[in-house]
Order: structure tokens, then sequence, then C-alpha cells
């Protein structure tokens, strides 16, 4: 198991030539989502004492439905990602099975649950006060540590998506990049597209 995150490449390689076991990317994913939902209760107490009396009251459904979403995020996500990786990889003549695809793309939730894990230990050592911060000079250091190790867990979720899908799909490394990344590619291009058209219309 430890291979998905030292070298993905070999150990899909390797889980290639077995059959398609949808038990340990589920336990995975499940795993992330209990942790999520952990954080988010968490992040909710610590935060409550912030606001106005009378306040928490109203701010009582939001923060269900935003932890009752953190638990099934994961799980929407994962069947989301791996129907766009299948779609996508049918254009370099992918030819693995959705099932297949399904699969590998669970295990690419091993960093999310690193990074709540982490994230946790930054609430309970930190204030609530110090979790809220108004510039980048203010912030606390664990949370600009948790903010760095944020960025590089999903980069590390990201490569391990990359070799999931050419694995599963049979296709090479570029072409499963490009899979991997196109959608989030169009994405960042529209809102930076819609910022640019903002500020020329602001100026």
């Amino acid at each position: 198991m430890a291979n998905v995150l030292t070298n993905p490449d070999r150990f899909f390689a390797e889980l290639s030539r077995r059959d398609p076991n949808l038990r340990t990317p589920f336990t995975i994913v499940l795993v992330a989502a209990i942790v999520a939902t952990i954080s988010n209760v968490m992040m909710s107490g610590v935060m409550a004492p912030l606001f106005p009396r009378g306040v928490g009251e109203y701010r009582l459904l939001p923060a269900m439905t935003h932890i009752i979403s953190g638990f099934i995020a994961p799980f929407g996500s994962w069947l989301l990602c791996s129907a766009i990786f299948h779609a996508i990889s049918r254009l370099f003549g992918g030819t693995g099975s959705f099932e297949r695809v399904f699969e590998f793309v669970g295990y690419g939730f091993i960093p999310r649950i690193v990074e709540s894990v982490v994230g946790l230990a930054a609430i309970m050592v930190t204030s609530p006060n110090e979790l809220i911060f108004e510039g980048f000079s203010q912030m606390h250091p664990l949370i600009l540590i948790h903010s760095i190790l944020q960025l590089l867990l999903v980069l590390c979720g990201v490569v391990i998506w990359i070799f999931a899908v050419k694995h599963a799909r049979n296709i090479g490394t570029k072409h499963a990049i490009i899979t991997v990344l196109l959608i989030p590619a169009i994405f960042y291009l529209l809102i930076g597209t819609v910022l640019c058209l903002s500020y020329v219309g602001v100026m």
C-alpha cells in the first residue's frame, strides 16, 4: 500500500494484474469522509464562540449542511472524477473498464486522509482567534505549514490519479496527464478569464 505514495506507477502496474476489487478503495474513501466530517465538526465547534449570541442559532443549519456535505463529497468526487477520467481517456484510445478506473481513482484519496488528520491536529493546538487572520503576515505558523502541506498533498493526489488512469485505461503517461489535468486547466482558465474581464471592466 505504501507504494501508492512512493511509486504509484509500479503500484498500479502490479495491481492491474489482479481482478478489480472495490473493497480497499471504498474503505479509503470512507475513512477520508469520516476524518473530513470530524474535522468539520471540530471546526464548527471551535468557531462558534467567535460569533455573537443569537447568531449561532441561525448558523446551525448551514453548519449541519456543511458537515453532511463533507461526508458525502468524497464519494461524489470519487464517482464524478472516475466518470470524467473514463470519458476523456476515450479520446486517447483507452481500453480499461469503468470498474477498474473507479477502483484505481479511489486510491487517490489517501493524501486527503493525511491532510485531514494534519488539519485536525492544527485545529486542536490553535486557538479560535488564531484561525482568523486578515493578512498573510498574521497567519499562525501551524496554519501556514498546514496550507503548504495541503498543496503538496493535492499534488500527490494528482500524481496518483495520473498513474491510476494510465494503468486503468492502458494509455501513455502523457495522455494520462492530459486526462487528469484537462478539466482543472479549463476551470482555472475560465476563472482567470472572468477575473481579467472583471478587472478590465473596473478599469
